[in-house]
């Protein structure tokens, strides 16, 4: 990132093609901690690891077998969806019901103009993991979403 006058001036790479974009506001958002020191863990079998997320097990079972933990405080993709799917397995765990606790993909999306959003693996992390994949490609300007948005630039990879 530079300034250009007034505004922020942001290079971004697409399928190998680097451009600029110009901004009037750039927000940097990092180093989310969690919040559980008033929760009273020190009284309870709960252990958490040295950035303070609450340790837990595929059930979503805390190191105190009668406590479970789900969301932002047990670490890993800090996002809604993953708390509710991880909701889902503690509640099928206590009630004994059969649950899939195999990890699962969550997809991610940063609200920017345009927006970003991924689900599962890159096609880079892919390679590096002798994954071999198919790129594929649908245009916004297919999208009955985007039509109605008046935003057809864009697509879909």
């Amino acid at each position: 990132m530079a300034t250009s006058g007034k505004q922020i001036k942001v290079e971004i790479e697409v399928d190998g093609q680097v451009r600029e974009e110009l901004y009037d506001r750039v927000l940097v958002a990092v180093g989310r901690v969690p919040n559980a020191a008033d929760l009273g863990l020190e009284n309870t079998k709960v252990t958490s690891d040295d950035k303070g997320f609450i340790k837990v097990d595929a059930n979503q079972r805390t190191t105190d077998e009668s406590i479970y933990a789900i969301g932002d405080i047990v670490g890993g993709i800090l996002l809604a969806h993953k708390a509710f799917r991880e909701g889902r397995i503690a509640i099928e765990t206590i009630t004994g019901e059969s649950t899939t606790a195999a990890k699962f993909i969550v997809p991610a999306v940063v609200f920017t103009d345009p927006e970003v959003a991924w689900c599962g693996l890159t096609e880079a992390e892919a390679k590096t993991r002798g994954i071999t994949v198919e790129v594929a490609k649908f245009p916004w300007g297919a999208s009955g979403r985007a039509m109605t948005l008046d935003r057809t630039d864009g697509l879909t990879n």
